[in-house]
């Protein structure tokens, strides 16, 4: 795992030229917050999973196709997606 002290902005920066590590350690960094902040809405753990699923590989999809636009922190955008 990538050292944990690298900025968001910096994982995805090294995301993007291929190092597929920084995804899993972007992950793991905000994986819970995001988690509770949709199970805070559908009230169902298993949708809350699902959901959090989709929000992962919609997010990969976005820094794949190079949309990802760094006008703000990490967290509160993949909120957003979320």
């Amino acid at each position: 795992m990538l050292k944990t002290e690298l900025s968001d902005s910096c994982l995805i920066s090294l995301y993007t030229q291929g190092n597929e590590e920084a995804m899993s350690t972007l992950i793991d960094r905000h994986k819970s917050r995001i988690f509770t902040t949709i199970y805070l809405i559908v009230k169902d753990k298993y949708v809350a999973e699902d959901i959090l699923q989709d929000v992962f590989i919609k997010t990969l999809n976005i820094f794949k196709q190079k949309k990802y636009n760094e006008q703000g922190k990490f967290l509160p955008w993949i909120l957003r997606v979320a």
